[in-house]
């Protein structure tokens, strides 16, 4: 056998090459997964924002915190596009769910990403909670029914900023 020679090696950088030429890097970028939903709002970040926390308030959840990642990156002298991440809050719900797997309170208060682009089109992406039962390993119906209860209510809140499809 030639000296030197790593068949590990050598696969891995065949693999590692492979993933390069399949241009893996940029279908990452936009790529699109069932665990989390991802809107674009007809409406700028600030309208956004209103829309949805206004939706939410009237299904009981509050808004409990905001994180402007824009005026953070501005500390670092970094730019970033406007982003924000708006926690919310239904204790009653929380509760429930926590008491069926305390490893749920990793998703709580539920976190919902609004964004711009460079063209100013305004996202809205969050974690669809039906991941959540089986990242936490959820069966009981009950809370089941929360999950699904909450991505409800998220889906509600969006729908408003969305754009009417044209028929």
């Amino acid at each position: 056998m030639y000296k030197g020679f790593n068949l590990k090696k050598i696969i891995l950088t065949l693999l590692a090459g492979a993933l390069l030429l399949s241009g893996c890097a940029d279908k990452t970028r936009n790529a699109q997964t069932k665990f989390i939903k991802q809107s674009k709002s007809k409406y700028k970040l600030a309208k956004t924002i209103e829309i949805i926390s206004k939706n939410l308030a009237q299904k009981n959840y509050k808004l409990v915190y905001s994180f402007d990642h824009e005026k953070e990156a501005l500390k670092l002298k970094e730019m970033l596009y406007p982003t924000k991440t708006l926690e919310f809050s239904n204790n009653k719900i929380e509760t429930k769910l926590i008491a069926c797997n305390p490893s749920m309170s990793l998703e709580l208060p539920i976190r919902v990403a609004i964004y711009n682009e460079l063209n100013g089109q305004t996202h809205i992406a969050y974690t669809d909670p039906e991941y959540w039962s089986l990242k936490h390993n959820i069966h009981n119906s009950d809370c089941l029914k929360l999950l699904i209860l909450i991505k409800q209510d998220l889906a509600d809140a969006v729908e408003q900023t969305v754009p009417k499809e044209k028929k």
